[in-house]
């Protein structure tokens, strides 16, 4: 489970993640609820280009990013598959489409982006807390029914105080939003955190909140947003990054 706040990049930590799988010769299946499929292609084919074309379509030509598209999505091994969510889902359907993506097209893992929607969708009743113990049991027996990998976007909830995690208050595994079995139920639970010394920069750490398979936990390393090509990047190959583009400019 990947959580952090309002804004903080889960989506665009999401698509570095599913880029990373795709260049490893994994299957995605992605169920990106909160963007159209056109959107989640042409941010992945940013990535693959390193352009920041869903800000600046102009960053890019036409032709850059149909050489882009097709050299990122022509091979004829398919190794992304999205599902189209038009029209209201719910809890059930979806586990339906994630044992799809697992039995008939072969993913190796399945994102699903995120838990608030599919909640807030899910005609189960009204009571969030028991939406998310269903959907988070469903899902549980998926993985082990299956033996895939489930990689799971959450918000947190609003911390006490006025400082929220958007301004650099700290990620907690309390702070998932209105249920334990968030925390309970998955293997691994990884936050995003803004700098809490700069808030307005485009730095996150990465904190391991839980690890079922060692228990280590704590700072996980930081990364770094990069506005002209759209990337997240850790922090020593940002600063790599930045320091070939300074002595190119030299």
């Amino acid at each position: 489970t990947i959580c952090a706040g309002s804004g903080v990049g889960k989506s665009t930590f999401i698509k570095e993640m599913i880029y990373h799988l795709m260049q490893s010769c994994q299957k995605v299946g992605a169920i990106l609820l909160e963007e159209s499929e056109k959107r989640s292609l042409l941010g992945l084919c940013g990535i693959h280009i390193n352009k920041n074309i869903l800000i600046d379509r102009a960053s890019a030509t036409d032709d850059e990013i149909l050489a882009g598209f097709d050299d990122l999505f022509g091979n004829e091994e398919k190794n992304l598959f999205l599902y189209s969510h038009f029209g209201s889902q719910d809890v059930d359907l979806i586990c339906q489409r994630i044992v799809y993506m697992c039995k008939a097209l072969s993913c190796d893992y399945v994102v699903l982006d995120h838990l608030s929607i599919l909640i807030s969708q899910t005609a189960l009743g009204t009571d969030e807390r028991k939406l998310i113990d269903y959907a988070m049991t469903k899902m549980r027996s998926l993985v082990q029914e299956h033996d895939i990998g489930l990689i799971l976007v959450s918000h947190l909830r609003r911390p006490d105080g006025n400082r929220g995690h958007e301004a650099g208050a700290s990620v907690r595994l309390s702070d998932l939003r209105s249920s334990h079995s968030i925390a309970q139920l998955s293997d691994a639970c990884i936050g995003l955190q803004v700098d809490p010394d700069d808030p307005d920069s485009d730095h996150r750490h990465l904190l391991v909140l839980k690890n079922r398979f060692t228990g280590q936990t704590g700072h996980a390393g930081t990364v770094v947003y990069n506005r002209e090509t759209g990337r997240l990047l850790e922090e020593t190959l940002a600063q790599l990054q930045s320091n070939d583009n300074d002595e190119g400019d030299a």
